[in-house]
C-alpha cells in the first residue's frame, strides 16, 4: 500500500480483534461466523467515523480468507484478504448509493447478483449510504434482498435509518454503531501515533479526541493533518492552532469572569480569542464541553472517568464546579446553547456569544422578560444587586436587614415607643474597618493639606448609653394600629398562607393577657383553618415580637362596619423602601 495513504485507511482494523468499540456487533457477527449462522442481509446504522465500512470488510474478509475461511482470524496477506482490502475483490461488491441511486442502477445489481462467487466462497454486497436510494429503487430490490442466491450477504450501511423504508429494515439484521468514548479514540490515537513514530504528548492526544465528536476517522484524519503541519513533532499548540480551538486557561478563565459576575472580564476573552484567529462559534462549543465537565462533576462530586483524559487540571475542575452555583451553571449552558442556534440561523457569531456571556455572567442585563422576572424576584426577596462595573454606583443600602424576625419587631416596637433602634449586633470590627471609622470621623482635607472639618463621631465605647424611656403599654387601639406588622411579622416567620388565613382581622377585644381576635363574617373558611393550635401558636407568636408582650389568642367575630386600620407612617416607610430598590435595581430616576 502507497504511502501516501491516508492513516484511517492504513490503520483500518483487519480483524474482530483490531476493532475497538462495538463490542455487541463483533461478538454477534463472530458468533454468526463460528456457528454457521451468517444473515443473508444487515443493516449497520451509525455515525459517520463510527467502523460501519471496516465492519463490513472485515466480514467479507473472514467469510472468503483463502486460508481456513470462514475465520474469525482472516490471514491478511492471502489474494482474497489483500483484494478485499484494497477495494478490488470480485467478490466484494461496493457501492455508493448516494450516486448509484436509481432504479437502473438496483436492476444492474440485481442481475449481477445471479452470478455465483467468483473466486471466493460467499459473495458480499456493500451499500454505503443506502438511505439515498429512491423509493422505486427499494422496491425494485426488495424481492433480491428477501430471497438472495445461496452464500450472498448485502450489508446496509446509513447514517439515517429512519429513511431506510420499514419493509427493506424488517428483512434485515440491525446494528447499532455506538460512537466511541473519548478514552477509545485516545487509545486509537495512542496505537497509531506509536506505530507512526509519532511524538505527541498526551494532552494534544486529548485535543484530538474531544474535537473529533467521536468519530474514528476525523480523529485520525486530524492527526494526519497535524503531521503534515508540524511533522513528527506534534505539541500542544500546534493542536489548537490548527482545530481554532480554545485551551483550557482561557476556558477556565471565562468561566471564573461569570461566577465573579464580571461583565467586562467575558468580552475581554471573546476579545483574545477574536485575535487568536479562532473561530467564535468554535470557542462557544468548546467552552459548551468544558461547562458540561463542571455540570456532571458537580452532581457527581467527582470527575467522572469519561472526563479523565481531557480534564488537564482536576483540581481546579472540582474548585471550579463547587464554585459556581447550578442556576448560574444551567443559565451560562441555555445562553450559550441558544447562541449556537443564532449563529447556525446566520447570526453573527461573534456578537452572538459576547451576547450569551454577558447574560450569563449578569442577568440583570437581559432585557427579555425573563431576566426582568429574574430581577423583580431578586427586587421582591430583598436581595440587593452587585454594583454595575461601567456605572461604579453603589446600591442604597436596604431597609430591611439581614437579621431575624425578632430583630424586626423589636425595631418596630423602638419606633413606636418614639425610642431609637438599638443598633444590630454585629462581629468585632477588624482594623480595617476601624481604621475606615476614623477617618470617616474627620472629613477630607483640603487642598492646601489641611485637616478638613471635623464632624461629630458617636460616643465612644466607654460611655454609658443613654437611659432609653420605657416604652408605653399597649392598649387595644394602639394594638389596632400595629396590627399589619402583626400580620407582617406572621407572614416572615410562619408563610404566606397562614397569614393569608387572618386577612381581614382586628383586634376585637383585649385584657388580662388575652387578645381576642375578631373575623369578618363572611370568612368562616379562614376562620376554620386558623382555628388549628400551630396557627394559633404562630400568631401568639407574632403578636409577641411586635408588642414584647405574651398574649393568649381567642377568636371571635368583627362587629358589622369595623374594618382593619393600616399605619400610615408604616405604609409611607414602605412606599420609599420600596421605591429606592427599584431605582437601584432597574437605574431608574424618579420623576416628579
Amino acid at each position: 500500500m502507497s504511502e501516501s495513504t491516508s492513516l484511517y485507511r492504513r490503520h483500518r482494523p483487519h480483524s474482530f480483534d483490531q476493532v475497538v468499540g462495538q463490542q455487541h456487533v463483533v461478538r454477534t457477527l463472530s458468533n454468526a461466523i463460528t456457528q454457521d449462522k451468517v444473515h443473508h442481509a444487515y443493516l449497520f446504522v451509525g455515525s459517520r467515523g463510527t467502523g460501519k465500512t471496516s465492519m463490513a470488510k472485515i466480514l467479507a474478509a473472514s467469510l472468503n480468507c483463502e486460508n481456513g475461511g470462514p475465520t474469525l482470524t482472516p490471514c491478511g496477506v492471502c489474494e482474497s484478504c489483500r483484494s478485499v482490502a484494497a477495494g478490488n475483490s470480485v467478490d466484494v461488491i461496493e457501492m455508493d448509493a448516494a450516486s448509484n441511486r436509481s432504479v437502473d442502477d438496483i436492476r444492474e445489481l440485481r442481475d449481477r447478483v445471479a452470478f455465483a462467487p467468483t473466486a471466493g466462497r460467499w459473495k458480499v454486497y456493500i451499500l454505503d449510504e443506502a438511505h439515498m436510494l429512491t423509493k422505486e429503487a427499494w422496491n425494485a430490490f426488495l424481492k433480491t434482498l428477501e430471497e438472495p442466491p445461496p452464500n450472498t450477504v448485502f450489508i446496509l450501511a446509513t447514517t439515517e435509518a429512519h429513511k431506510v423504508m420499514p419493509t427493506i429494515a424488517d428483512r434485515c439484521q440491525r446494528f447499532d454503531f455506538q460512537r466511541p468514548s473519548i478514552e477509545q479514540l485516545s487509545e486509537v490515537l495512542t496505537r497509531v501515533s506509536a506505530t507512526e513514530q509519532i511524538s505527541i504528548d498526551a494532552p494534544a492526544i486529548s485535543m484530538i479526541s474531544r474535537s473529533a465528536s467521536g468519530s474514528f476517522r476525523d480523529a485520525l484524519g486530524t492527526l494526519d493533518q497535524l503531521v503534515s503541519y508540524s511533522g513528527n513533532e506534534v505539541s500542544l499548540d500546534d493542536v489548537l492552532e490548527v482545530l481554532g480551538a480554545a485551551d483550557a486557561d482561557l476556558l477556565f478563565g471565562v468561566v471564573d469572569k461569570v461566577i465573579a459576575a464580571d461583565p467586562a472580564g467575558v468580552l475581554t476573552a471573546v476579545e483574545q480569542v477574536a485575535r487568536s484567529g479562532r473561530d467564535p462559534a468554535r470557542f462557544a462549543r468548546d467552552l459548551l464541553g468544558h461547562l458540561r465537565v463542571l455540570l456532571v462533576t458537580r452532581t457527581t462530586g467527582q470527575i467522572p472517568e469519561a472526563f479523565a483524559v481531557t480534564a488537564a487540571d482536576p483540581e481546579r475542575l472540582v474548585r471550579q464546579a463547587k464554585e459556581i452555583g447550578p442556576a448560574n451553571l444551567i443559565r451560562t449552558i441555555d445562553e450559550l446553547s441558544a447562541a449556537l442556534g443564532l449563529i447556525r440561523d446566520g447570526d453573527e457569531a461573534r456578537l452572538a456569544v459576547e451576547v450569551a456571556l454577558l447574560k450569563a455572567a449578569r442577568p440583570d442585563f437581559d432585557p427579555s422578560s425573563e431576566g426582568l422576572a429574574r430581577r423583580l424576584e431578586r427586587l421582591e426577596s430583598g436581595v440587593q444587586p452587585a454594583a454595575s462595573p461601567d456605572l461604579g454606583a453603589t446600591p442604597p443600602p436596604s431597609s430591611g436587614g439581614a437579621g431575624s424576625v425578632g430583630d424586626a419587631g423589636g425595631r418596630i416596637r423602638s419606633a413606636l415607643a418614639g425610642v431609637p433602634p438599638a443598633p444590630p449586633t454585629a462581629p468585632a470590627a477588624t482594623a480595617e474597618s476601624e481604621q475606615h471609622q476614623a477617618s470617616a470621623a474627620v472629613g477630607d482635607g483640603g487642598p492646601d493639606g489641611t485637616p478638613g472639618e471635623v464632624r461629630p463621631a458617636g460616643p465612644p465605647s466607654s460611655a454609658a448609653p443613654a437611659e432609653a424611656p420605657a416604652p408605653e403599654p399597649f392598649d387595644l387601639p394602639r394594638l389596632e394600629q400595629v396590627w399589619p406588622a402583626v400580620l407582617d411579622s406572621l407572614a416572615a416567620a410562619a408563610s404566606g398562607m397562614v397569614a393569608s388565613y387572618f386577612e381581614g382581622t382586628l383586634p376585637a377585644a383585649m385584657g388580662d393577657s388575652k387578645i381576642t381576635v375578631g373575623f369578618p363574617a363572611d370568612a368562616a373558611f379562614n376562620r376554620r383553618n386558623a382555628e388549628r393550635p400551630e396557627c394559633r401558636q404562630q400568631l401568639a407568636e407574632a403578636i409577641g415580637t411586635v408588642t414584647g408582650e405574651r398574649f393568649q389568642v381567642e377568636y371571635g367575630s368583627l362587629e358589622s362596619g369595623q374594618q382593619p386600620a393600616t399605619d400610615p407612617e408604616s405604609e409611607v416607610m414602605k412606599e420609599e423602601d420600596f421605591v429606592a430598590r427599584v431605582k437601584s435595581e432597574f437605574n431608574a430616576e424618579e420623576v416628579i
